[in-house]
C-alpha cells in the first residue's frame, strides 16, 4: 500500500510540471502579441511604433483612399526647428508630404498629411516607414535629431 504521503507528492509534481510548461507557453504568447505578430490585419488598430521625441498619436492616424493624415507632439521638451519628414519605404514612399510649420514649441502639436500614396480600399493594411528629422537648441547648443517610425493599420473606408 502506498503512503498517503506519497500519492500527494506526485500529483503536486504533475501540477508543477504542467504548471511551468503553461507559464511558458503564456509567456512566449505575451511576447510575440508584444512583438505584433498577431494583429496588422483587416480591422487591426492603427499604430505608430519606433518614434522617440516627435511622437505620433496612434488615435490620430487616418488612412483614406490615397491620403494618409497623423497627428505628431514635440515631447523634446524644448522648441524644435528644421523639421522635415520622409518615407523611404511603405504604402506612401512615393507621396508627397505636407507639414504646416518647420518650427513646434515644447508640448506643441502638428497635422501632417501625405497625399499621393498608394490606393487602398477600406479595411485593406498599410505599413508606412517615416523619418522625422529635427534640431533641437539646449543650452545654446544645436543639435540634429533623426527618428525613424513606422505606421501601420487598416484604411478606412471612402
Amino acid at each position: 500500500m502506498i503512503p498517503k504521503e506519497r500519492k500527494g507528492q506526485g500529483a503536486m509534481e504533475y501540477l508543477m510540471t504542467y504548471g511551468w510548461a503553461i507559464l511558458v507557453v503564456m509567456i512566449v504568447g505575451v511576447v510575440l502579441w508584444q512583438l505584433g505578430i498577431f494583429g496588422g490585419g483587416p480591422g487591426a488598430a492603427n499604430t505608430a511604433r519606433g518614434f522617440g521625441r516627435v511622437k505620433v498619436f496612434d488615435s490620430s492616424i487616418k488612412y483614406v483612399g490615397t491620403t494618409l493624415t497623423f497627428t505628431i507632439m514635440n515631447g523634446a521638451g524644448s522648441t524644435i526647428s528644421g523639421l522635415t519628414i520622409d518615407s523611404p519605404s511603405g504604402s506612401c514612399s512615393s507621396g508627397t508630404i505636407s507639414i504646416p510649420s518647420t518650427t513646434m514649441s515644447a508640448g506643441g502639436t502638428q497635422q501632417i498629411t501625405i497625399t499621393n500614396c498608394d490606393t487602398k480600399a477600406g479595411g485593406d493594411s498599410f505599413s508606412v516607414d517615416l523619418i522625422i528629422n529635427y534640431t533641437e537648441t539646449v543650452a545654446g547648443e544645436t543639435v540634429t535629431h533623426s527618428e525613424r517610425g513606422t505606421i501601420r493599420g487598416s484604411a478606412e473606408p471612402v
